[in-house]
């Protein structure tokens, strides 16, 4: 008699957790078969009745490319007896959006020590993720004009000098400076300044393939690395491009501006076969154009001095 009112308060607690707790909670069999789940992880899945969702894998409710990947994963597990903690997955919702959870999964022994199911917790992480992208947004991207950054810069030249020397190609780097934004900034106020340099970069953006990538280094300066060109000749091409639409006038916040820029391009693998030996060689081919303002200049080892 203890022992059944023993059962009987412990089947009243795990109902009580199956019914209130926030997690989504679940018991399989060794088939990965549901056999029991908690109140919300049934009208998670758009069912009312928790028994409705008994005998179901997780490819009849997740699809058969999200459903194949956690069963193997889970036979693994009840195989080795080694339990699973803390596995961040995503899955797309019918809406598009993606769902974040952190899973642990443990295995269920008989009184033989024999494996004969799991159980599974499972917690919605959607606003944690999307704190840790954030935070990784911000330190990779320029907040004012939402452009990589320096860091994120290096990392892209780096991959594309991967792929340039696997495919024997060529790319070149741009080195942008506004001429002339010192004094729109004094005379016109930051906030104007600020404008510029977000219409700036919207123009350079524009003004390259989608697979380039644009980045402001700092301040009023901005690197455009144009992946796989075919020579000195296309790259100034479009250097020349990118001059004469920043060139052109336009209204900041009541202000008619026209601004001007100096480019300064170099090319892999003639100038460098480094990101920072690339960038320094644009720097200084930028620094020549400065000179004269509103020009581009390709870099030349016989007028500059060769970048380490």
């Amino acid at each position: 008699m203890k022992d059944e009112l023993q059962a009987f308060k412990d089947n009243q607690l795990l109902n009580a957790l199956m019914d209130n707790v926030a997690d989504s909670i679940y018991f399989k069999d060794r088939q990965c078969r549901l056999l029991r789940v908690s109140r919300k992880m049934s009208m998670d899945l758009g069912f009312d009745d928790p028994a409705e969702v008994v005998g179901k894998t997780d490819i009849d409710l997740f699809g058969r490319e999200f459903g194949e990947q956690t069963i193997a994963d889970e036979l693994q597990m009840m195989e080795t007896g080694e339990p699973i903690i803390g596995l961040v997955e995503s899955r797309s919702l019918p809406n598009g959006e993606l769902n974040w959870t952190s899973t642990t999964k443990l295995p269920i022994r008989d009184q033989n020590d024999n494996v004969i199911g799991l159980l599974g917790i499972t917690r919605e992480i959607n606003e944690l993720k999307r704190a840790e992208l954030n935070l990784q947004y911000l330190a990779t991207h320029d907040v004012l004009t939402k452009l990589p950054n320096r860091y994120l810069l290096i990392d892209r030249i780096e991959q594309v000098l991967t792929r340039s020397l696997r495919n024997d190609l060529r790319f070149a780097i741009l080195y942008i400076d506004l001429d002339g934004f010192k004094e729109i900034n004094d005379y016109c106020g930051h906030d104007v300044g600020d404008e510029v340099l977000r219409r700036s970069a919207k123009r350079m953006r524009e003004s390259v393939r989608s697979a380039d990538t644009v980045a402001r280094m700092s301040g009023d300066e901005f690197v455009i690395v144009l992946e796989s060109v075919a020579d000195s000749e296309s790259a100034m091409l479009v250097a020349e491009k990118v001059r004469k639409t920043l060139q052109k006038n336009f209204d900041a916040l009541g202000c008619q501006l026209r601004i001007s820029a100096s480019i300064g391009v170099s090319l892999y693998p003639e100038h460098g076969s480094a990101a920072n030996a690339l960038l320094k060689a644009a720097d200084r081919a930028m620094y020549i154009a400065k000179k004269e303002r509103n020009k581009c200049t390709l870099y030349s080892p016989s007028v500059l001095p060769k970048p380490g």
